[in-house]
């Protein structure tokens, strides 16, 4: 999957958050709050071609039931792509 806009990885008071730069921070205001899920669906989104190897990803890290692993990373994927940095 690609990211189309420029966004880097915080610790803002003990939360992840992804926070706007470059040309994006012009454009796209705020921040998202992510939690460890949502953290580590974003360090791996451009790595996979297909959602479902996310999936695969995340039910191998936490050890989560497909159900519930296929609806954080719909979820996350979801929110993105509604705000367009996917």
């Amino acid at each position: 999957m690609k990211i189309k806009k420029e966004f880097t990885v915080r610790d803002l008071y003990g939360e992840d958050v992804l926070v706007p730069v470059g040309e994006t921070a012009k454009s796209f205001k705020g921040i998202i709050k992510m939690n460890n899920i949502g953290r580590f669906i974003w360090e791996n989104l451009e790595k996979v071609e297909t959602e479902d190897e996310i999936v695969s990803m995340v039910i191998d890290k936490y050890a989560l039931e497909l159900t519930q692993a296929k609806n954080d990373v719909d979820d996350f994927i979801k929110y993105l792509k509604n705000v367009d940095i996917i």
